[in-house]
């Protein structure tokens, strides 16, 4: 007979008699994420606390049992990551340590570029943060496909397909959002640490990224903080070249329709 995959108890039915999980779980592919994101934007579901709580020291485990078809007890990986992103960009907003941010980076680049920004620049460089601003949760879910991209490559011998690393980094993300807001208030109370706001960034997602493919691929410490790394560097640099790019094809349509 049969065993759910969630409780190991017999099914005898389209659904788990126990736990109420459907007796078959399809494979993730880009269709179903797609179809997920959907319902996960109208459906409510149980397993918030215990994902956020599971996540935080097991996210390779987290992540396998999902994509292995156990989904019951954890919540949906694109509903998890929306919400997350949300409330963190919201409490970021709302404490002014968005503008902190910004001002203060504004202010690195100019000294060391050497440049005394006049009213006029000033004011223009205000204005496109208040445009960033608007945007700033989707600015954040746009690393995804990137990163995802880079580790479906890293890991590109292993059984599981570009789709299913998109759940995996939506997991990751979600909670690193979580773990990385603590810092980002510290900029409250010590503004001058901006300058390393970055490279921590990368170091702690780099660390927990490790931990995660070291539980779902059994490797090395070494070896899974090294691709952990690879995958948050590369995937920002390829971010960075679509967004270098797409700029310059609008651009240059801008030109030929408007010269």
């Amino acid at each position: 007979m049969e065993q759910c995959k969630s409780c190991e108890a017999t099914l005898a039915g389209p659904y788990c008699s126990q736990c109420g999980q459907k007796a078959l779980t399809e494979r993730i592919t880009l269709r179903y994420i797609v179809r997920s994101f959907i319902e996960a934007l109208t459906n409510v579901e149980e397993g918030f606390w215990y994902t956020m709580r599971a996540l935080l020291t097991k996210p390779g485990i987290v992540a396998r049992e999902y994509l292995e078809g156990k989904r019951k007890p954890y919540y949906h990986p694109v509903r998890y990551l929306l919400i997350l992103i949300t409330v963190v960009t919201l409490i970021t907003l709302a404490s002014g340590v968005y503008d902190l941010q910004q001002n203060e980076i504004l202010h690195l680049q100019n000294d060391a570029l050497g440049l005394q920004p006049d009213e006029s620049t000033v004011a223009n460089q205000q204005k496109i943060q208040e445009e960033v601003k608007k945007y700033l949760n989707l600015v954040a879910l746009l690393t995804l496909p990137f990163v995802s991209l880079v580790a479906f490559w890293l890991f590109r011998k292993r059984a599981y397909n570009y789709a299913e690393h998109l759940v995996m980094i939506a997991f990751w993300s979600a909670e690193l959002a979580v773990i990385g807001l603590p810092i980002q208030l510290m900029f409250l109370f010590f503004p001058g640490i901006i300058i390393y706001a970055f490279p921590v960034s990368i170091l702690v997602s780099s660390v927990y990224y490790g931990i995660g493919y070291r539980q779902i691929f059994d490797i090395g410490y070494g070896q899974a903080f090294t691709r952990g790394l690879l995958a948050n560097v590369l995937g920002f640099f390829l971010m960075f070249i679509a967004i270098m790019a797409v700029t310059a094809i609008g651009v240059a349509i801008f030109v030929v329709i408007f010269k």
